[in-house]
């Protein structure tokens, strides 16, 4: 063979190696199994309105403390998204603590955090998590796996917001230690986590008004104005 055909013959030889290994390299991108739609996330929002007429017409006038979170369907996972911060930081400007403003989502967080009692101001949440009081609008998001399915809860209260069912001094002479009023109201919804999904929640129950508890009481009859704090509430999923 001479210098030239050998010298073809190896080009060749090297062409055609190449070519092989970029069909194989091919061959191993396409057989490599399409991305986990779990391991990708979506955003959940959640948006309310806040009836301002409702609380400036309580005895002080104070916006309302607030908590929102979510749970698997199973109660498994908790998560705290957003409370207000008096009641996250346990800062009640004067009062030592104030136990009964969202009695039923601390019995979350305890579950969540692996801690008894309310925040207190040594031990408060994490600051990522507390916010401002709203006075008419407020907004939580969170990221979480697209198709996963939510419960979401939202709690309420008015401090002072007193009304013939829940006085500040019962006809057996029990006072209200705490100015609470009306108790504690939660919203609850569903949502799976698909791009466009929205959702709205329903009153599921209530708290106690002169002590903190842990679960709902679903007899809602004496709650007044505080069913019409909140004007408006819907979650949305988006994919960006």
């Amino acid at each position: 063979m001479d210098r030239l055909t050998s010298c073809f013959v190896a080009r060749a030889s090297t062409a055609l190696a190449l070519w092989a290994l970029g069909a194989t390299l091919q061959a191993a991108e396409n057989a490599k199994p399409d991305a986990d739609p779990a391991s990708e996330t979506v955003r959940l929002e959640f948006r309310g309105k806040i009836d301002r007429q409702v609380y400036i017409q309580s005895d002080w006038g104070h916006p309302p403390q607030m908590a929102v979170w979510l749970e698997t369907p199973d109660g498994r996972t908790i998560r705290t998204l957003w409370v207000t911060y008096r009641t996250g930081a346990c800062d009640w400007k004067g009062k030592a603590s104030c136990p009964v403003s969202l009695p039923y989502w601390v019995s979350r967080y305890n579950r969540e955090t692996n801690t008894t009692g309310p925040p207190t101001f040594q031990q408060p949440v994490a600051d990522a998590i507390t916010r401002p009081t709203p006075k008419e609008e407020f907004c939580a998001t969170a990221e979480v796996p697209r198709g996963s399915t939510w419960d979401y809860f939202i709690e309420v209260n008015v401090s002072g917001d007193y009304n013939a069912a829940f006085p500040s001094v019962r006809d057996d002479g029990v006072e209200d230690p705490q100015g609470n009023g009306q108790p504690s109201l939660v919203y609850r919804g569903r949502i799976t986590a698909e791009a466009g999904a929205r959702s709205a929640p329903k009153l599921v129950g209530r708290t106690e008004q002169l002590a903190p508890v842990d679960r709902l009481v679903g007899d809602l009859d004496g709650i007044t104005s505080a069913k019409r704090l909140l004007s408006a509430f819907e979650v949305t999923c988006t994919a960006d």
